[in-house]
């Protein structure tokens, strides 16, 4: 019986081993063969900040709040160079995730055209945010729209070049160049025509995939006016 026993333990151990050699082999797959999960997929390419003045979007449109002289935010839009960018699943607007900071979005991130900003947020998160959920989380996406806005204020960046909300017609490549000195890199110009006039509407920043590194736009047709207005006020309707 001792005999046997002993047989049997020497067995054992040699299994063991073997076991063990195997694992550090071509054959490791044998050791792990229930996959890991994996991360997932980054379905864009580069992140679009967005910039509205607020004049312009209330003489284009009616707004249920008075406009001010400034650039608020409208958008973080991932997006792609190749593709459009689609993203059909991810986590629903949960306003608890963002309520420490929600007095610096009602100031920098408000709707002009709803009462309600916590909607517009809701919109947002759920059009754009979704899709850069697995780099930028809910609060983290919320956040670093804000840190970006404090960052590249641009209405200082124009007043640098002398470019004021003035009543004054600016061109086009002066805008795009104060904003390339400043950041060192090509934005997006929006613009739409009020009654002939042009109007600068919104800026597009470009961003990496995580927010943190401006980069430069492609190109796009968002203007084909060469001369634009940046209203100081509400033109009489």
């Amino acid at each position: 019986m001792k005999g046997s026993y002993w047989r049997l333990i020497l067995i054992l151990i040699f299994q063991l081993h073997l076991q063990a050699a195997l694992c550090d082999t071509e054959f490791d797959n044998v050791c792990n063969s229930v996959p890991k999960p994996q991360p997932p997929a980054r379905q864009y390419d580069f992140i679009y900040f967005v910039q509205q003045w607020q004049l312009s979007v209330c003489n284009l449109r009616s707004c249920l709040k008075p406009a001010r002289q400034v650039f608020s935010i409208h958008g973080l839009w991932p997006a792609s160079y190749s593709r459009k960018t689609q993203c059909n699943c991810g986590s629903e607007f949960v306003p608890k995730k963002i309520s420490d900071l929600v007095d610096k979005l009602n100031v920098e991130w408000p709707s002009m055209i709803h009462e309600d900003n916590t909607l517009y947020w809701k919109n947002e998160w759920e059009s754009h945010g979704i899709c850069s959920e697995a780099v930028l989380p809910q609060r983290a996406y919320f956040d670093a729209a804000l840190k970006l806005k404090q960052k590249y204020s641009l209405v200082n960046i124009l007043a640098q070049k002398d470019i004021y909300a003035s009543g004054n017609v600016y061109s086009k490549g002066s805008i795009t160049d104060a904003i390339k000195t400043a950041t060192g890199h090509s934005p997006q110009i929006q613009c739409n025509l009020y009654k002939e006039i042009p109007l600068l509407t919104q800026i597009f920043l470009c961003l990496d995939y995580n927010a943190t590194k401006i980069i430069e736009c492609p190109p796009s047709k968002r203007c084909q006016y060469e001369d634009l207005m940046i209203p100081y006020s509400l033109f009489n309707t």
